[in-house]
């Protein structure tokens, strides 16, 4: 088993596991708790990257350049959240997390993230490099907690502060059709772009966070009560099969950056 990587700043630390797709598995914030522990499902819980692609891709099933290429599926119908989540990643420096990949995948790629940790902020890097012209999209897939117990002992609800401008409608599987219409009422299991102000996650009176980055999309899913998602993606589901899909070649690599932002109420 491959030894947590832990990063610790003045009252934070974040912890890292390699050999479970690299994962952000914890972290700690004046005591507090931010992310959804251990879950039988690898998908629901901690902080993941997404990558080669983000959300389902239809039936497993991908077009590129004139050839079609059948991927394993992992969830009826579909192939879900990319090739590097239940796979080990190496450690390549302090922060550093690397993965190299190629079956099932038709071109070898390798995915790199640097994460960096201060008393009041975590900071993420990633890209995704490959020799031979391949389309990709990548995204990270946070579990935040509910739920968070104030000094008195009383537990508070978080709360999501979202300002979409579009949302991707979805199809009768649950994939953008590729129109934007006007965003959906809450709850929200869906995909959106032009966000009016970064999205801000608050425990009143303990904790607010707010999520910033680089990436053009955003899917928030408020549905359940095992935790709130706040994911920022660099593309929409199934994008790979979609109009003019990222194209990573040698000398363009795709890159995206997020950064998690907290002070304490």
């Amino acid at each position: 088993m491959t030894v947590p990587v832990h990063l610790d700043a003045p009252g934070c630390r974040a912890s890292f596991d390699p050999s479970d797709g690299g994962r952000l598995t914890s972290l700690m914030v004046s005591g507090h708790e931010l992310l959804v522990s251990r879950q039988a499902d690898a998908f629901r819980w901690g902080s993941f990257v997404l990558a080669p692609w983000v959300g389902m891709l239809r039936h497993a099933n991908l077009n590129f350049e004139g050839a079609d290429y059948q991927l394993p599926t992992n969830r009826p119908h579909v192939a879900v959240h990319g090739l590097v989540t239940e796979r080990s990643w190496r450690v390549a420096g302090d922060g550093v997390l690397t993965i190299d990949v190629d079956d099932p995948w038709p071109w070898r790629f390798r995915v790199t993230q640097r994460a960096r940790l201060t008393d009041s902020s975590i900071a993420f890097d990633l890209l995704l490099e490959s020799d031979t012209p391949m389309p990709a999209a990548v995204g990270w897939h946070p579990w935040f907690v509910r739920r968070l117990a104030a000094p008195d002992g009383h537990v508070v609800e978080i709360e999501l502060h979202a300002e979409p401008g579009q949302m991707w409608a979805n199809d009768a599987d649950g994939l953008p059709t590729g129109e934007l219409t006007k965003p959906a009422q809450r709850p929200w299991d869906y995909c959106f772009r032009d966000l009016r102000a970064p999205p801000v996650l608050r425990w009143p009176g303990i904790l607010e966070l707010t999520v910033e980055s680089s990436c053009s999309d955003w899917v928030f899913f408020d549905e359940e009560q095992n935790g709130i998602c706040v994911e920022p993606w660099s593309a929409p589901p199934n994008s790979l099969n979609m109009a003019d899909p990222f194209v990573v070649t040698s000398t363009n690599p795709l890159v995206a950056s997020m950064t998690w932002t907290w002070r304490r109420l």
